[in-house]
C-alpha cells in the first residue's frame, strides 16, 4: 500500500491528511485555521504560513508512516502571481474581496459572453478573470512584475517540485479565462496585453 498526502486548502481550513491508497484509511490529518489577512495592498492569504505548515507536517508524516505520494486539491477561481523569479509578484487576493465589484461595470464590457467560456459571472472576485483586471487596474505596475499566473492548486505543485504547470479544470472554474469549446484561453487574455 502507498500513502498519499492530500494538501487540502479550502476557504476555511488548511489540512494534511495522509491517506492509505486502497483502503482509503486516513493514517493523519491535521488543520489549521485558513485566515485572511487584512493587508496591505489587500486581503490575502498566508501563502508562507501555509507553507511552513505543509513543510512541517509532511516531514512528520513521512518519518512516522512513510509518503509515497502527494496530492493538492485547492479552491477554484483562484491564482497567484508570480514574478521573474517565480517568487509572489504580489499578495494572493482573497476571491471574496469586495475590489473586484467596483470595477464590474469596465470588467463587463471586457469579459466573454458565457456561451465562449461556459463562466456564469460571479460577485466579487469569484471569477477570475475579474480578480485579474482589478488587480492590474488598481496596481498598473503589476503589468510590469507579472511573468506567471499560476492557478492555485497548481502554485502548491510549483512549490513542491519548482515545476510550473496550469490544470484546464481550474482554469474552467468560472474564471472567464477557457474557452472549453476551442480548447485555449479566451479573448480576455488579449484585453490586458
Amino acid at each position: 500500500m502507498r500513502n498519499v498526502a492530500v494538501l487540502d486548502i479550502g476557504k476555511t481550513n488548511v489540512k494534511v491528511a495522509l491517506m492509505q491508497e486502497g483502503t482509503l484509511a486516513e493514517l493523519a490529518v491535521v488543520s489549521r485555521p485558513n485566515t485572511v489577512r487584512p493587508g496591505p495592498p489587500w486581503p490575502h492569504f498566508d501563502l508562507e504560513g501555509h507553507w511552513a505548515f505543509f513543510l512541517h507536517h509532511l516531514s512528520a508524516f513521512h518519518r512516522t508512516h512513510g509518503v509515497d505520494a502527494i496530492s493538492v486539491t485547492a479552491h477554484g477561481a483562484s491564482a497567484v502571481l508570480l514574478d521573474r523569479a517565480c517568487l509572489l509578484a504580489v499578495p494572493m487576493l482573497d476571491y471574496e474581496h469586495h475590489g473586484p465589484h467596483d470595477l464590474a461595470e469596465a470588467y463587463a464590457a471586457l469579459r466573454p459572453p458565457f456561451t465562449k467560456t461556459g463562466s456564469p459571472r460571479l460577485p466579487m472576485g469569484l471569477n477570475l478573470g475579474a480578480q485579474l483586471h482589478w488587480q492590474l487596474s488598481i496596481d498598473p505596475d503589476l503589468r510590469n512584475r507579472l511573468a506567471h499566473v499560476v492557478t492555485y492548486p497548481q502554485y502548491w505543485g510549483f512549490r513542491l517540485t519548482a515545476e510550473l504547470a496550469c490544470d484546464l479544470s481550474s482554469l474552467g472554474c468560472h474564471t472567464d479565462l477557457w474557452n472549453p469549446w476551442a480548447g485555449d484561453f479566451s479573448g480576455l487574455w488579449t484585453s490586458w496585453a
